[in-house]
């Protein structure tokens, strides 16, 4: 199909109707040929995120939640829409500061599918910890403790990090890695999807990278560590990963 966007991007609001414009005026000063992408914007309050002119993309959906719905839910109703043969995940809070999409899908190509993200870093360009090995209880347990701090794991030759999961603040894959994956476990909220779809990917040998020769700048929220409703549903995704089956079949 000849107008067939090259890339879905979707993205959840959840009371970041004033980020929201930062990122897409982002991506348009830093990827001049919008007509590429198909945009999916959904509105997790319904009424919180005001129109988007839809005239620099190839297509434009707004979708407005009558209730509010988790994380994978959310983008599995959105990629009810993607006609893209990429899918993208972006956070809302993400700026982009030089273009990274034709780079991420020649690696993309190289690894002959898969899933690829930029380094992420904050405003000061610190590497945040948007990637990990397989997390275990203790780990999670000790990340909240006084000290703890992030040791990234290192590229290899190529500047490629290959680790078990990539948080799903950017995602990118081919469409149909994540058709053939059937999206996210919606049994997860708001944590944890992330790393159970990544886990799920892995088993099927699918490979999971982060390219740090591109990068994406973002402010990181840590809403588990200051609101107690996060925190219950952290954990709440905590329990429901590590009996899972797929978690056990990745420790074997």
């Amino acid at each position: 199909m000849s107008n067939q966007p090259l890339i879905t991007l979707s993205i959840i609001s959840h009371g970041d109707s004033e980020k929201v414009p930062h990122l897409l005026s982002s991506l348009q000063e830093q990827e001049p040929d919008t007509k590429r992408f198909q945009l999916i914007l959904t509105d997790n309050l319904k009424n919180n995120v005001p129109n988007v002119d839809p005239s620099p993309w190839a297509s434009l959906h707004i979708l407005r939640n009558e209730r509010q719905l988790g994380f994978a839910e959310n983008h599995n109703n959105a990629f009810k829409l993607a006609t893209g043969k990429y899918f993208a995940i972006l956070n809302p809070d993400l700026i982009f500061e030089g273009p990274i999409f034709d780079g991420l899908i020649t690696r993309l190509q190289n690894l002959k599918g898969g899933l690829v993200a930029p380094q992420i870093t904050d405003e000061n360009g610190t590497v945040q910890d948007s990637f990990r090995s397989l997390p275990t209880p203790l780990e999670l347990i000790q990340r909240r403790l006084p000290g703890y701090k992030f040791e990234a794991l290192q590229p290899d030759s190529e500047g490629i990090i290959h680790p078990d999961w990539v948080a799903g603040m950017f995602w990118l894959m081919p469409s149909d890695i994540y058709r053939q994956l059937g999206g996210m476990d919606q049994g997860y909220r708001l944590y944890l999807e992330d790393v159970e779809f990544c886990t799920r990917a892995r088993l099927k040998g699918i490979k999971i990278c982060v390219d740090t020769q591109f990068q994406v700048r973002h402010d990181a929220q840590r809403s588990s560590r200051k609101n107690p409703y996060y925190l219950f549903l952290h954990l709440q995704s905590a329990l429901r990963f590590f009996t899972s089956h797929v978690y056990r079949q990745a420790r074997q």
